[in-house]
């Protein structure tokens, strides 16, 4: 999922098998539609509608989500009122803010688990139906309770953002939290690596016009860039430091 594609050497190496136990793990991939198989190894197949659990998520890219988190935290100031949603991504930027005086909102139980912690910040939390492999909580119940309030500034990622379609998500519960988040904040922040962009899939979940900031971990290509400035879109983008 780091690399999207992979050699049978490479990965028998980095797990300490034989190549053949590799391949009949391929085999089993694509079967499932994970993968493709290719001569001596295997990319990653890219489907609209795939789910991955949070267990999985939360060890891809680490290095990338803490260096974007510090970026995004850098756009808060003492006293705000924020949003964290439930990814991955965003839930880095627990260890960054920690420290000061903020009204935090969430729908993550991570986030929420974290910052129960911090006596100096205001936990404010969604209701909803508990999804076990977001660890968020979403649904009718948590949409209301976020309309109820107005907030300064929201993070939140996305499965993907294309220049024609947006932002997009592959879970309509997930898709309708975020649509609401956007529309409950008076600041946006989007934090997606450099393997999000230039895709789309199940479901749009908004438009490139509802967001302010956009928070990457690799340079931009100039089209990318091109189209933020064009649309007034401020960017960020927090590579390896050399």
């Amino acid at each position: 999922m780091e690399k999207k594609s992979v050699t049978v050497a490479e990965i028998a190496a980095l797990f300490q098998v034989s190549t053949e136990t590799i391949r009949r793990d391929f085999d089993v991939l694509s079967d499932e539609g994970f993968l493709k198989k290719s001569y001596g190894g295997a990319t990653l197949a890219p489907r609209k509608g795939t789910v991955i659990s949070r267990q999985i998520k939360s060890g891809l890219m680490l290095e990338s989500k803490r260096r974007m988190a510090k970026g995004a935290a850098g756009l808060v100031k003492p006293n705000d009122c924020i949003f964290l949603d439930h990814s991955t991504t965003v839930y880095e930027m627990c260890e960054e803010i920690a420290h000061m005086p903020l009204t935090v909102m969430t729908n993550s139980l991570p986030v929420m688990n974290r910052l129960s912690e911090a006596a100096n910040i205001r936990l404010v939390t969604l209701g909803g139906n508990f999804d076990i492999v977001s660890q968020g909580f979403f649904g009718l119940e948590a949409v209301r309770s976020l309309k109820r309030y107005r907030l300064d500034k929201a993070f939140l990622s996305c499965r993907t953002l294309d220049i024609r379609h947006g932002l997009s998500d592959a879970e309509e519960m997930v898709a309708d939290m975020r649509r609401n988040i956007v529309d409950s904040s008076e600041f946006i922040c989007l934090l997606a690596d450099y393997s999000k962009f230039g895709r789309s899939v199940f479901i749009q979940t908004c438009g490139f016009e509802d967001i302010n900031c956009v928070i990457t971990d690799r340079k931009l290509d100039d089209e990318w860039r091109a189209f933020f400035q064009g649309e007034h879109i401020e960017y960020m983008e927090c590579g390896e430091e050399r």
